[in-house]
C-alpha cells in the first residue's frame, strides 16, 4: 500500500469536514460571522453523520470513543453553535 493511501484510509472523512471547518472559519474571518457560524454547525451535524453512517475503518480521524459518544458529542456541540450563533447580537454599539 503507498504512502498515500495509508494516509487517506488513516484519517478519512476527517479531510472532508476540516476542509468545509476551514471554510466555515474563513468566512468568520473576513466578517461573516452568522454565516460562518451556520457552516461551522452544518459541518459539525454533517461529521455526525457520517461518523454514524461510516465503518470505523472509513471513518478514520472522526473515530475518537465510541460511536454513540461521538455522535452525541458533534450533534450537541452543532445545537450549542447554532442557538450561539442565531442569538449573538451583532448590531454596533455605540
Amino acid at each position: 500500500m503507498t504512502s498515500a493511501r495509508v494516509t487517506s484510509a488513516r484519517f478519512g472523512a476527517l479531510w472532508l469536514v476540516a476542509v468545509a471547518l476551514m471554510a466555515g472559519l474563513a468566512l468568520m474571518g473576513f466578517g461573516h460571522v452568522r454565516p460562518g457560524g451556520f457552516v461551522v454547525a452544518g459541518t459539525l451535524v454533517a461529521a455526525a453523520l457520517l461518523r454514524l453512517m461510516l465503518s470505523q475503518g472509513r471513518a478514520g480521524g472522526l473515530v475518537v470513543r465510541s460511536r454513540a459518544a461521538d455522535v452525541t458529542f458533534l450533534l450537541g456541540m452543532a445545537v450549542a453553535l447554532f442557538v450561539i450563533v442565531v442569538t449573538l447580537d451583532l448590531r454596533p454599539r455605540g
